[in-house]
C-alpha cells in the first residue's frame, strides 16, 4: 500500500504532466482572425449561402462581426484553437449595452454562449456593430 505523501506526489506529478502536455501540444493557442478572407472561409463552412458585406474586427482580432441584410448579424469568434460561427437576430439577444467608448456587452438567449464583452478599435465601429445587433 502506498503512503499518503507518495500518493499525493503521484497525483501532483500527473496533474503537472497533463497541464504541460496540453500546453506543448498547442492546447492554449488562441485563435486570431487575420483577414476578411479567413472570416468568410470560416463562416461559409456553416452558412455557405450567406453574402457577407463589410467586416468589423474586435481589437484582439478574435471576433469578427458583419451585417447580413434580411438575415441578422454574422459573428465569427475564436474559442481556443477553433472558431464559433453564429447568425444573431433580435430574438437571440437579451441585452446589448455599451460599456464605455469602445466596448460592447451582449447577453444572448443561448446557454452555450450566454454573454460576451467585445472591445473595438473605436467608438464608430462599436456603434455600427451595436446598430446591426439591435435591428436584426
Amino acid at each position: 500500500m502506498l503512503s499518503l505523501p507518495v500518493l499525493i506526489g503521484m497525483i501532483a506529478a500527473g496533474i503537472i504532466g497533463g497541464v504541460l502536455a496540453v500546453h506543448f501540444l498547442g492546447g492554449n493557442k488562441q485563435s486570431v482572425l487575420n483577414s476578411d478572407t479567413e472570416v468568410i472561409a470560416h463562416f461559409r463552412q456553416d452558412y455557405p449561402e450567406c453574402g457577407i458585406s463589410e467586416i468589423y474586427f474586435t481589437r484582439d482580432r478574435r471576433t469578427a462581426f458583419f451585417d447580413l441584410p434580411q438575415q441578422g448579424t454574422g459573428i465569427v469568434h475564436g474559442v481556443g484553437a477553433k472558431f464559433l460561427t453564429r447568425i444573431l437576430k433580435t430574438d437571440d439577444i437579451q441585452e446589448i449595452r455599451k460599456q464605455d467608448e469602445t466596448r460592447l456587452f451582449v447577453r444572448m438567449h443561448d446557454f452555450t454562449w450566454p454573454a460576451a464583452s467585445f472591445s473595438f478599435e473605436d467608438k464608430k465601429t462599436r456603434d455600427e456593430v451595436c446598430d446591426w445587433l439591435a435591428r436584426t
